[in-house]
């Protein structure tokens, strides 16, 4: 019993003739008794009789309408969903980003795909730059975006855009009359930052380093919205990056920009291996820097 018996068995009991199956699915009288005789065979079912206004439906094949009508339109339902598939307008896609990203500008690319794909699940997670690497490489997410510049064969990278490095002050600090600082204005400040991984922390210190400042202590954090806060309440001076700062201005904070300028790349990772799907590949490229972020004077 195959999809196009099932098709014109439906067609006969929608209809009640031969006829009218005939019709519905636009083919022969003939191909439409011939269909039915090979499905009565398959089946050892007799499905109709015939009578003097045309053919009946016996016992049998009322029960096996029933159980038809069913997966009928399941099949007709799974065939849409396929053919959404193909179209980038069903499916889901799981994307992780790094924290900094995922506070504003992840949520408003979905957003803004999400309206153009009503269909589509969106899971979007956050993660450090190492796990998003390692959660698309192992396959368990399609789309990783991090800071890292990853050199495992099975995956490929496309760079999206740089984030730029500032320094957060509090408001009313004295090197906020600077237009940009120099790792000579930080010497002796606490700098508040994420972790020893994180690149614009390890630029800094090496610019720091290599200019012969004296490095006071660094206060390390999680995330780049607790290096603000801790600014805010006078702990020291933070490192963050642009994306954070423009989440984050306040009247208590003041961005400066470092000298020599800090650009961090950021990369979109996909595994190689893995055949992406119509969606993913649309969500990729529906992908947008983030607006800039403008210095006040």
């Amino acid at each position: 019993m195959n999809y196009r018996q099932v098709e014109i068995f439906k067609a006969i009991m929608d209809s009640g003739s031969i006829t009218g199956a005939a019709d519905i699915l636009r083919i022969s009288q003939p191909a439409v008794t011939k269909a039915l005789r090979l499905l009565e065979l398959d089946l050892g079912l007799q499905l109709f009789v015939r009578t003097t206004k045309g053919i009946a439906a016996t016992d049998e094949a009322r029960a096996l309408y029933a159980e038809v009508e069913r997966t009928y339109f399941g099949m007709q339902n799974l065939k849409r969903f396929a053919g959404g598939l193909r179209d980038s307008k069903q499916g889901r896609v799981v994307v992780t980003a790094i924290p900094t990203l995922s506070v504003d500008w992840l949520p408003t690319m979905a957003a803004r795909f999400a309206k153009a794909h009503p269909g589509v699940t969106l899971s979007l997670y956050s993660d450090n730059s190492a796990d998003a690497v390692r959660l698309v490489g192992s396959g368990e997410i399609d789309i990783g975006i991090a800071q890292i510049r990853s050199e495992e064969t099975n995956l490929s990278r496309r760079k999206l855009f740089d984030l730029e490095g500032l320094i957060a002050l509090p408001a009313g600090h004295r090197l906020g009359e600077k237009d940009s600082i120099t790792a000579d204005d930080l010497a002796g400040e606490p700098i508040i930052a994420l972790g020893p991984a994180d690149e614009f922390r390890r630029r800094l210190v090496a610019a720091m380093e290599a200019a012969g400042a004296p490095l006071r202590s660094v206060i390390d954090v999680s995330l780049g919205l607790t290096v603000c806060a801790m600014v805010e309440r006078g702990l020291g001076v933070g490192v963050v990056d642009s994306e954070t700062a423009r989440v984050k201005r306040t009247a208590d904070l003041v961005f400066r920009p470092f000298e020599p300028k800090i650009l961090v790349p950021i990369y979109m990772f996909r595994q190689r291996q893995r055949q992406a799907s119509s969606i993913a590949e649309a969500f990729s490229a529906s992908l947008q820097p983030p607006p800039p972020f403008r210095i006040d004077a």
